[in-house]
C-alpha cells in the first residue's frame, strides 16, 4: 500500500478524501488538519505523497510546500485549490509542487485522477529516491575504503565515514559495534554517529544495543543474515519506538559485529538498492577493521618473539632483539659494539660456524638449519639451535639468522638416551620373559622381546616376533584363556594368570603371567612379563607331600594321644572305684556311727571326683562333660546313699542350653554341689519327712549361677558362713575360692545356696550332647 498524507483544514472533506482514496486498497491515507501537524507528523512516518490543501490557516498549501522542500527535496506533492486563479497555480508549481488540482471538477473524477498521479508520483519517487540513494552511499562507500583502508586512525575514520552513511540513508543514527580487537566475543563500546543527539536518542541507542545482542539476533547476524524489524516486539520491550537495519560485519570468515541503521519513523522501508549498498558498507569496514586486527596481532612480532633474531653485516650486529641479549647476557648496546660476532660461539664450534657462514655467503647453500654451542657473557656453555641465511638486497654479506637456546631440549634427549640404554640392558638382561605386543584387537603380533624369551624357549628372535602370544601356549583351552587374558589387560590395564608356554620340543613350561597396558608413540600395547614357575611348582608338590606326611603323623600321634589319656581317665575313675570299695568294706566293721558318717562323706566326695573322670573317657573331645548330666548322677548317688531306696526326696535340675566344663572346672564344682546336696539330706528334713532338691543353672552376662534349693527346716538362727567351722561349709568355701566364685546363703522356706563363677572358661552349645 501506498502511504499517503491528506492536508485541508475541512475535516469532512479530509474524511471523504481518506475513504474513496483507501477504497481501492491501493492507498493508506493519514489526514491532518494544519500543516504544522503535517509537519510533526513526516517527522516519524514516511509517505509516498502529500496532498495539501492550498488555502489553510495560519500556514497556507505554498508556504507548507517550501517547508516540505526544505526537508524532503524530492517528496511528491499534490497542490488542491478550490478557486481556478492560474497565479495560484504558477505559484504552487513555482514552489516545487508535482501537480496542481482543482476542486471544482467532479468528486469521483478527482479522485480518481488523485490516485493516478499519486500511483505515478510514488513510482517515480521511489526510483528517484532509490537511485539517489545508492549513489549516495556509494559515494560514501567509496570515500570509506579510501579513508579506512589507510588506517590513519580507526576512531577517526569511523566515525566520519558513518556521518557520510548517516547523510546518504537519511537514518536518525548509524553505529558500528562488535567484539574486542582480541575476538574473545566481548562487546566493545559502539561507534555512533546521531543526527540530532540528545539524552532521549541516547537512551534509545543504549536500548538498540541491548536489544541486538540478544541470542536470538546475534545467531541470525552470525548467520549472515540482516535483521529490519517494523514495531518489532523487542524493540517495543525495550521502549524503542522506529525501525533498526543490522547488517552483519565479517572479519575474514568470522562474524565480528554490525553496521546499523536507525530510524525514527515506525514506517521507513529500506528498499533492497540500500540494502546491498549498505552490505558493501559493511564488507569494506570489516576489511578495514581485519586488516586493523591482522596489524595488531604481528605488531613487532620480532620483538616479542621467544626466538632470538638477529642481522649481520661486515662482522658487526646490525640488529638483535631482546631474546639475543636474554640468551647470551649481554645488553642489546654490548651486542652491537661487539667486534667479532664469533665471541658468542663456543671456541670448539667457530671452525665449523665459518665453514657454513662462508657457504651461505658464496651461494654453494641457501641456507642452514644446525646445531652449535655457544657461550654466554658469564662464560657458561650453552647448545643453540640455528637458521641461517642471507637477508635480500645490495650487500650479499649481510646474514639474518634464528636463534634458540636448546640447552634444555639437549640434555632432555641426553638423558633420554642414557634412559633408553638402562632400560635396554635392563630389558635385554632380565630373567623374566618379557614380550611387547599389539592389543588383541590389533592381532596380538609380538612386536619385541627380550633375551630370556629366546634362551628359555629355544627359539630365535625370528620365530618369535610377529605371531600372537596366544599361539605359544600348548593347547585350545589355553590359547582361549590367554586371548582373554589380554583383552582383560587392554580393557582395564592389567591381568594376572598363569598357564604354560611351548618350548621348541614341544615341552610346556609352567609361567605366571601378568600384563600391562601401556602408551607407546601414542598407541596402546600391552607389556607381558611371564616367569618360569617349574622349580616353584616342584617344590610346592614337595611341601604338599611333606604335609600330607606330616598331617598323617600327627593324626597317628593324636589318636595314640586320645587313646592313652582315655586310659588314664578310665584308670583314675577305677581307682577311685576301688577307694570307694574300700571304705565301704571298712564301713561295715565300723560300729560307730559318727565314724560312719565320716566315711560315707568320704565315698560322697571321692564319687563326685570319679564321675568327671568316667564321663571324660566316654566322651570323644576328652576335654568336657555336660555339667547338666554331670549333676544329675551326682545327684543320685548321693541321695540314694541317704535314702536306700524309700525315695521320701525327690530332685529337680533346672538348666537351659548345655554347659560344657572341664576337669578343672568340673572337679571343685562337683565337690561343692556334693557338699551341699549331702547337707539338705542330712540336715533339711525330718525323719520320715518329704521333701524336693532343686539345682538351677542359669547364665548371666559373663557368669555362671548356680543355685542348690531345698524345701527342709531352713538354716538355724545365727548361721553364718564366716563363723562356720565344719569342714564341709570350709571345702565350699575354698573350693569357690578356687574358681574365682561367690557364695551365698538364705532360708526362704528351706534352705538356699547361690553360687557364682565367671563363665569365660565355659562353653555352651548343642554339640554337647556328644
Amino acid at each position: 500500500m501506498i502511504p499517503v498524507l491528506f492536508i485541508d483544514d475541512n475535516k469532512e472533506l479530509c474524511t471523504l478524501f481518506q475513504i474513496y482514496l483507501e477504497e481501492s486498497g491501493e492507498f493508506s491515507v493519514y489526514t491532518c488538519y494544519s500543516g504544522k501537524e503535517a509537519l510533526t507528523y513526516l517527522e516519524s512516518h514516511q509517505v509516498m505523497a502529500v496532498i495539501s490543501d492550498y488555502d489553510m490557516p495560519e500556514m497556507n498549501g505554498i508556504e507548507l510546500l517550501r517547508e516540505i522542500r526544505e526537508i524532503y527535496p524530492r517528496l511528491p506533492f499534490i497542490m488542491l485549490t478550490g478557486n481556478d486563479n492560474k497565479d495560484t497555480a504558477i505559484a504552487a508549481l513555482n514552489a516545487g509542487a508535482d501537480f496542481y488540482q482543482n476542486k471544482a471538477d467532479d468528486f469521483e473524477v478527482q479522485v480518481l485522477d488523485l490516485s493516478h498521479k499519486v500511483r505515478v508520483l510514488s513510482e517515480r519517487h521511489k526510483a528517484e529516491d532509490a537511485a539517489q540513494k545508492k549513489g549516495e552511499i556509494l559515494a560514501a562507500i567509496s570515500h570509506a575504503a579510501e579513508r579506512l583502508l589507510r588506517g590513519s586512525g580507526w576512531q577517526e575514520d569511523i566515525e566520519e565515514v558513518l556521518g557520510r552513511l548517516g547523510f546518504a540513508t537519511n537514518a536518525s543514527s548509524i553505529f558500528v559495534a562488535g567484539k574486542g580487537d582480541d575476538m574473545s566475543g566481548t562487546v566493545v563500546d559502539p561507534v555512533i554517529w546521531q543526527r540530532s543527539p540528545d539524552p532521549d536518542n541516547a537512551r534509545s541507542l543504549d536500548q538498540v544495543h541491548s536489544w541486538w545482542q540478544e541470542p536470538q539476533r546475534v545467531h541470525l547476524l552470525e548467520a549472515n543474515q540482516e535483521i529490519q524489524d517494523l514495531f518489532d516486539p523487542g524493540l517495543s520491550s525495550h521502549d524503542i519506538s522506529g525501525t533498526i537495519l543490522l547488517i552483519p560485519i565479517f572479519l575474514a570468515r568470522d562474524w565480528w559485529g554490525v553496521l546499523g541503521i536507525t530510524d525514527q519513523r515506525v514506517d521507513r522501508v529500506f528498499s533492497p538498492e540500500e540494502v546491498r549498498a549498505l552490505r558493501m558498507a559493511a564488507r569494506v569496514i570489516g576489511s578495514a577493521r581485519y586488516r586493523m586486527y591482522i596489524e595488531e596481532i604481528f605488531r613487532n612480532p620480532v620483538e616479542e618473539s621467544l626466538v632470538g633474531v638477529f642481522i649481520e653485516d661486515n662482522s658487526r650486529f646490525l640488529y638483535t632483539n631482546p631474546k639475543i641479549s636474554h640468551m647470551f647476557g649481554y645488553s642489546r648496546e654490548e651486542i652491537h659494539n661487539i667486534v667479532d660476532p664469533l665471541i658468542v660461539i663456543h671456541p670448539n664450534s667457530r671452525d665449523e660456524f665459518v665453514d657454513i657462514v662462508r657457504d651461505i655467503r658464496n651461494k654453494k647453500i641457501p641456507y642452514k638449519h644446525f646445531e652449535t654451542a655457544g657461550v654466554r657473557k658469564d662464560g657458561s656453555a650453552i647448545c643453540l639451535e640455528v637458521y641461517l641465511t642471507t637477508l635480500s638486497g645490495d650487500s650479499p654479506d649481510c646474514l639474518i639468522g634464528n636463534v634458540m637456546d636448546v640447552s634444555d631440549q639437549h640434555r632432555a634427549r641426553k638423558a633420554l638416551a642414557e634412559s633408553e640404554k638402562r632400560f635396554r640392558s635392563l630389558f635385554s638382561n632380565i630373567r623374566d620373559l618379557v614380550f611387547l605386543h599389539r592389543i588383541p584387537d590389533e592381532g596380538s603380533e609380538i612386536i619385541e622381546i627380550n633375551d630370556s624369551v629366546c634362551e628359555t624357549l629355544g627359539l630365535d628372535r625370528d620365530q618369535v616376533l610377529f605371531r600372537p602370544l596366544p599361539s605359544f601356549v600348548p593347547h585350545e583351552h589355553e590359547h582361549i584363556k590367554v586371548l582373554s587374558h589380554c583383552e582383560t589387560a587392554a580393557r582395564t590395564g592389567r591381568a594376572a594368570d598363569q598357564t604354560c608356554l611351548l618350548k621348541r620340543d614341544g615341552f610346556p613350561i609352567p609361567v605366571d603371567l601378568v600384563t600391562h597396558r601401556i602408551v607407546m608413540e601414542g598407541r596402546a600395547v600391552l607389556l607381558s612379563v611371564a616367569r618360569d614357575i617349574t622349580e616353584r611348582i616342584e617344590a610346592e608338590a614337595k611341601i604338599r607331600t611333606g604335609e600330607e606326611r606330616l598331617k598323617r603323623n600327627m593324626l597317628l600321634s593324636l589318636r595314640e594321644k586320645e587313646t592313652l589319656l582315655r586310659e588314664i581317665h578310665h584308670r583314675v575313675k577305677n581307682n577311685m572305684q576301688i577307694i570307694i570299695s574300700l571304705l565301704k568294706l571298712q564301713d561295715f566293721k565300723v560300729e560307730d556311727p559318727k565314724v560312719h558318717e565320716i566315711i560315707r562323706d568320704c565315698r560322697s566326695r571321692i564319687y563326685s571326683m570319679a564321675v568327671i573322670h568316667e564321663k571324660l573317657y566316654q566322651t570323644d573331645e576328652l576335654t568336657s562333660i555336660r555339667l547338666d548330666e554331670y549333676i544329675t548322677d551326682l545327684a543320685d548317688r548321693v541321695m540314694n546313699e541317704f535314702e536306700s531306696g524309700e525315695d521320701r526326696v525327690s530332685f529337680t535340675l533346672q538348666s537351659g542350653d548345655p554347659v560344657l566344663v572341664d576337669i578343672g572346672t568340673g572337679i571343685p564344682l562337683g565337690l561343692i554341689l556334693n557338699e551341699l546336696i549331702t547337707n539338705s539330706m542330712k540336715y533339711a528334713f525330718y525323719p520320715g519327712e518329704t521333701g524336693e532338691i532343686k539345682v538351677a543353672l542359669q547364665r548371666k552376662k559373663e557368669s555362671l549361677v548356680i543355685t542348690v534349693a531345698d524345701t527342709g527346716r531352713g538354716l538355724p538362727d545365727g548361721f553364718s558362713i564366716e563363723n562356720s567351722s565344719t569342714l564341709g561349709i570350709e571345702l565350699i568355701r575354698g573350693l569357690a575360692f578356687q574358681l574365682d566364685g561367690k557364695v551365698a546363703w538364705k532360708s526362704d522356706h528351706g534352705t538356699i545356696c547361690t553360687l557364682t563363677i565367671p563363665y569365660p572358661k565355659l562353653e555352651v552349645g548343642d554339640e554337647a550332647s556328644s
